[in-house]
């Protein structure tokens, strides 16, 4: 295979600061724990018990041979054993030689004939190992992070596996396992044959400069370029169906990209962290777009969305600091929490008729943000939704919400107006907090409850049409409202 911020709104950027840090620690989270979660090429139950021999730990498996699960010495040279307790070895376990940076150089003896996903996962200063003949079953990337690894030892007429030019292949499936991170800095072209790029497969690469991809391949495994930090250009084929999640993670020097008409959808994370990332072109054929898909494209400054899409996922565009414009595919019926989070260049978005929801935080930290209309029918629009869009002059409530949520408008030192539908049943904590502008505010009779600090610190309210004397208002929902003379009527004592 041969932005300015008043120093009198400190409390609204403090809810928005934890609105953003609730968001990071989310998706670190998933980060983190991404490589934990993929299932082993040789998953065994939990429940086997645990033996030790050793720095090994094994379990035993139904067919009588052990599986290493755990290496827990700390030499630099390591022989793996072809038998522990008498029972010869057949397996190493998923990350089972994980996290151990004095490892050097590695010989796997004969007989083994399996290595689980991520065997050697951040082995940093592995340099050397041997595969034995044996060796049929090789699962995603064992050697993830290896950055010093230069070479993998396989036999010329090796049944499964071959190295070559510094890259591992699977013969088995024809999937590309791994791509050293020592090789020349450049470009690289995947040799026609190879079908699958295995997960993991280029992960961390910084001498990767350029790729070019055979028709014959038609699948990109999760994570498969992450953190390719030098990666400036990627020619994908019209073969590929699919792209998995993280897939370009990370790549901070990836300019642009076009997405084969044959993939359907955009996998969670695919994009994020590619703060280069300016062009990029998705076909009509993407029916989906996972969450955080281009999260922190800072230099994205345009996209067309394909027509089919329905949904604009959690977090899929947040963080995109230079998108100017977005017009929304009409069949989009809902924006989830998060969708376009610190889009702060963002001006005007094209809503369609058919948006039935927003999500909480989804325009947050839109400075620029200067208009946006819902559809009558919207019925749902989550907390914080519009928080800190200084921009933002006039807004009208969709008739079919029934609550104005938490924090909805907070610190939007520019609205002037706000129209709120007969039908709205209670305004929640400080919903208006800080809107500087606003000089009038009718709170129509249906409305029942007024959350605490709903309008605090709206220094130029002049006058406000409170509801029926039943409702409850609560004793700070005015406070700091200089302008606003007299007493509330209906509140809270």
């Amino acid at each position: 295979m041969t932005e300015p911020v008043k120093t009198d709104i400190i409390m609204m950027r403090n809810s928005e600061v934890k609105a953003m840090r609730k968001l990071a620690a989310l998706l670190l989270a998933c980060m983190l724990c991404l490589f934990s979660v993929c299932p082993s090429a040789s998953a065994v139950s939990p429940d086997r018990e645990t033996l030790v021999s050793g720095d090994y730990e094994y379990i035993l498996l139904d067919n009588g041979t052990a599986m290493i699960t755990r290496f827990t010495g700390n030499a630099d040279v390591v022989v793996v054993p072809d038998r522990l307790g008498g029972v010869p070895v057949s397996s190493l376990g998923e990350k089972s030689f994980s996290w151990c940076p004095s490892l050097l150089d590695v010989t796997i003896p004969e007989g083994i004939t399996s290595i689980g996903d991520y065997a050697f996962l951040y082995c940093t200063g592995l340099a050397a190992v041997f595969i034995p003949d044996s060796l049929n079953d090789i699962g995603r990337n064992p050697f993830t992070a290896c950055s010093m690894l230069a070479d993998i030892i396989v036999s010329d007429d090796h049944p499964a596996l071959e190295f070559a030019d510094g890259v591992l292949f699977s013969r088995r499936d024809c999937r590309l396992v791994t791509f050293t991170a020592v090789r020349p800095r450049g470009p690289y072209s995947v040799p026609d044959g190879v079908k699958t790029i295995g997960a993991s497969a280029f992960y961390g690469c910084d001498n990767l400069t350029g790729l070019t991809l055979p028709v014959s391949v038609t699948t990109i495994g999760q994570k498969a370029f992450g953190l390719c930090t030098a990666l400036q250009s990627a020619r994908l084929p019209d073969s590929i169906d699919f792209i998995g999640t993280s897939a370009f993670y990370g790549c901070r020097s990836l300019r642009g990209l076009s997405i084969p008409d044959s993939v359907t959808a955009i996998a969670e994370k695919t994009f994020q962290d590619c703060t280069a990332l300016r062009e990029l072109y998705l076909p009509g054929s993407i029916t989906s777009i996972g969450e955080a898909a281009f999260f922190n494209c800072s230099a994205l400054e345009a996209i067309e969305l394909p027509p089919r899409i329905k949904a604009i996922s959690r977090s899929a565009f947040a963080g995109c600091r230079s998108l100017v414009r977005v017009t929304l595919p009409a069949r989009v019926s809902r924006i989830e929490d998060g969708a376009f989070l610190n889009c702060v260049s963002l001006e005007d978005i094209d809503i369609p008729p058919g948006i039935r929801s927003v999500g909480a935080d989804a325009f947050s930290c839109c400075y620029s943000l200067r208009e946006i209309i819902l559809p009558p029918e919207c019925g749902v629009i989550g907390s914080g939704a519009f928080r800190s869009c200084f921009a933002l002059t006039s807004f009208r409530i969709p008739d079919a919400v029934v609550e104005v949520p938490d924090e909805l408008f907070a610190g939007c030192t520019g609205l002037a107006e706000v129209f709120l539908p007969s039908g709205i049943r209670s305004i929640g904590v400080r919903s208006f907090l800080a809107c500087g502008q606003l000089v009038e505010i009718i709170i129509p009779d249906s409305v029942r409850a007024v959350g605490s600090q709903a309008f605090s610190g709206c220094r130029n309210l002049l006058r406000v049409t409170l509801p029926d004397l039943s409702a409850e208002i609560a004793p700070d929902a005015f406070e700091q409202c200089g302008s606003l003379s007299g007493t509330i009527p209906g509140s809270i004592p």
